[in-house]
């Protein structure tokens, strides 16, 4: 049963497996991880929870009432949660960096 198989699939129980073959599986395996990880990029949640804006910037819930009130950070409240635009959230850290001086002593 397992020679029919083999031999559908054009493999025989003596065929040699060279290093093009090997690299090309690579090749093919290296292509499907990365189309993985650009497709779970996509899916990256726009609007955060509280909880996951604290985790995210690993700041207390103080700090982020702290930038809220002072209209640092916009949010959105429906109902009784507070949601925050990932968005948002990158603009202020890039509004906030520090730019570093290169080539200076």
């Amino acid at each position: 049963m397992r020679g029919t198989d083999e031999a559908k699939a054009g493999l025989s129980l003596d065929q040699l497996v060279t290093l093009a073959d090997l690299r090309s599986v690579r090749d093919e395996l290296l292509a499907a991880i990365t189309r993985t990880r650009v497709s779970s990029l996509d899916t990256t949640k726009k609007w955060l929870k509280s909880s996951e804006v604290r985790k995210l910037l690993n700041i207390s819930p103080g700090k982020l009432l702290a930038l809220r009130v002072g209209r640092q950070l916009a949010f959105v409240r429906l109902g009784g949660v507070i949601y925050y635009d990932r968005d948002d959230i990158e603009a202020m850290i890039q509004k906030a960096k520090v730019p570093t001086l290169i080539g200076t002593a």
